[in-house]
């Protein structure tokens, strides 16, 4: 029998809370109850709930374009449960207060965009006495890197980790970080000769890269990599090299393809001038790096008043400083200044 499901919203209450980019709505959605399955019901009405939310925010704003799907659930800051009934045996119906970031559904193409090619990974296979663990590490996110995959997680998705070989802690690690795929590098030493693709190589190696996506679905890809470099350490960072750059372009132009409308990664500075002190600083710096407004920063030089950060981001100094001012900080600049090499932000007292 073909599943029905019932989509009902009432915006009962919208209204801006202090922060400007803060947008609380309280919404109904109903899902009917098929085959007695009430949990199957009761959460296919809170995603009816949420979506429609979202779907309303941008009839709301005039914003027609826009095919929203569950990966917009991440620009709801929070949601609470207000009310949940069961409506003459067939429906469940629940009442939701949803918090909706109102600046983040505003640029939700770009974040998304980001979202997509977050991308987290694990390498196994190649033991530090053959191959440094820095080496491969650094060889496999540069590779990831050059193809415009941000690796914004990665730390954050191996601090969880403390078994590589546990898969059940592999996947719950990736279920918790903000990263759209998993790539798992498993690589294997050849030491038959006789096995070797390229008889004149003094070594190779098997890379078998399985990627996985938050929706469970994998995908597997195997390739041999080799050297006749006289150096075996080099031979094999060659290998390892070789084969990263291979699967991670295969994997861009087959799997995960760069969105058409991706923006290219810009690298400035982010001046603050006359800031009463460096918590200032260090708020505002945090939120663009948390609400993925900067990919990553480092501090260049800092003084009592005065610090330089260089950041990474997808957005224009002209772009992120619209941002800033919407996003309504408790301690405002007054002045903000901006060409494509620095964005500076004044805070001195007229």
């Amino acid at each position: 029998m073909k599943k029905i499901i019932t989509i009902i919203i009432l915006i009962t209450a919208i209204f801006y809370t202090s922060e400007s980019y803060a947008y609380n709505v309280t919404v109904i959605g109903k899902a009917t109850i098929k085959n007695l399955r009430l949990r199957d019901a009761y959460y296919s009405a809170l995603y009816n709930a949420k979506i429609s939310s979202i779907r309303w925010y941008y009839k709301e704003n005039k914003i027609t374009d826009m095919e929203v799907n569950d990966d917009f659930f991440k620009f709801i800051r929070s949601y609470s449960i207000l009310e949940q009934n069961i409506e003459d045996n067939t429906t469940v119906t629940v009442k939701l207060k949803i918090d909706l970031d109102d600046a983040a559904l505003k640029d939700a193409r770009l974040l998304l965009n980001q979202y997509a090619d977050s991308t987290v990974y694990i390498y196994r296979g190649i033991d530090d006495t053959i191959l440094p663990a820095k080496q491969i590490q650094n060889t496999i996110t540069n590779t990831l890197s050059s193809k415009q995959f941000s690796l914004a997680e990665q730390a954050l998705f191996l601090g969880k980790i403390d078994d590589i070989y546990d898969e059940k802690k592999i996947n719950k690690a990736f279920r918790e970080v903000n990263s759209a795929s998993l790539i798992m590098f498993d690589f294997r030493i050849i030491n038959n000769i006789e096995d070797f693709k390229e008889p004149d190589n003094i070594c190779e190696v098997e890379t078998t890269v399985t990627i996985v996506n938050k929706k469970n679905n994998s995908k597997t890809i195997q390739i041999v990599t080799g050297n006749d470099n006289n150096n075996i350490i080099k031979c094999y960072n060659n290998a390892v090299k070789e084969a990263a750059t291979d699967t991670v372009a295969y994997v861009r132009d087959n799997i995960i393809q760069l969105p058409e409308t991706a923006t290219k990664l810009q690298k400035y500075n982010i001046n603050f001038v006359n800031a009463s002190n460096l918590v200032l600083t260090k708020n505002i710096i945090d939120t663009l790096s948390q609400r993925g407004l900067i990919k990553s920063y480092k501090t260049v030089s800092y003084s009592h008043k005065n610090v330089v950060f260089e950041v990474d981001s997808y957005f224009s100094t002209e772009d992120l400083s619209r941002k800033i001012q919407e996003l309504n900080f408790p301690k405002q600049p007054n002045k903000i200044e901006f060409n494509d090499r620095k964005l500076i932000l004044d805070f001195s007292v007229e």
